[in-house]
């Protein structure tokens, strides 16, 4: 668990290998949890400097205390999560180009599809998001994420337009702590920069996960741990963006007056 601070990686299950189609690299994947409603993947080399500085400099002027969903619909400011965030609109137009934070989000994508045997398209989905923790010693509330579930994980259907699926990248790792811990799957990844940590939590029948991929952000107890999040959704599109739902999961145009 978080607290054990030496706590060594889990060895992977088994391996196997992610073809980028942009940059024609073979990535190397290590698989920790396969199970129909409940993934999860580390993937090496997955992202590379240039896109963590992209991210990075986009978002210095926007950072600002990461909160969490309250139960009305909305977030709030809580202990449970200590970060400072920013997100960070894809610029698709750009992309032909090779702008490095298109390129990294289309990566995103096709490795979603590659590992859950879905199409996703980029329209609608939630913005790329540059989160960062820093470390301040043994502290009361230290920066970290308490165990937590990005989306529904109690074995009911998925709701359209909900999360299915995270993608955590890592640019920057802390000395000590920052680890990425799923308990109820008995799985612990230890950042390194460059990697990713790959998870999904449906089914093809549109099953939730039944908690193998809660998870918890590790305490950083030293130096700085900065990643980039992408939170991928079921049922968006240009018409229904993500942010037509609230935070329960119910779309807005369906409340009424």
């Amino acid at each position: 668990t978080c607290a054990d601070k030496n706590m060594t990686m889990t060895e992977p299950k088994d391996q196997t290998v992610f073809f980028d189609r942009k940059s024609g690299k073979r990535l190397s994947v290590d698989v920790m949890l396969d199970r129909p409603a409940s993934k999860i993947h580390v993937i090496r080399n997955f992202i590379t400097k240039a896109e963590c500085d992209a991210m990075e400099k986009a978002a210095q002027p926007r950072l600002h205390a990461a909160t969490v969903a309250d139960d009305k619909g909305g977030s709030r400011l809580s202990d449970n999560r200590k970060a400072k965030q920013a997100g960070i609109s894809v610029p698709w137009g750009e992309e032909a180009q090779g702008h490095p934070i298109a390129v990294l989000s289309r990566r995103v994508y096709d490795y979603t599809n590659f590992a859950t045997g879905q199409n996703i398209e980029h329209h609608g989905q939630e913005d790329l998001m540059s989160i960062q923790y820093v470390g301040r010693g043994d502290v009361e509330a230290p920066d970290r994420y308490m165990p937590h579930c990005d989306g529904d994980c109690k074995g009911q259907p998925h709701r359209d337009g909900g999360r299915f699926a995270t993608m955590v990248m890592y640019c920057v790792v802390p000395e000590i702590g920052g680890a990425t811990n799923f308990k109820n799957s008995a799985v612990h990844v230890k950042p390194e920069i460059g990697t990713a940590t790959f998870f999904s939590y449906m089914d093809n029948d549109g099953k939730t996960d039944k908690g193998f991929t809660e998870h918890s952000g590790c305490p950083v107890i030293k130096g700085e741990k900065k990643i980039v999040t992408q939170w991928v959704r079921k049922g968006v599109d240009k018409d229904n963006r993500w942010d037509s739902w609230n935070t329960l999961g119910i779309k807005y145009d369906a409340m009424g007056d």
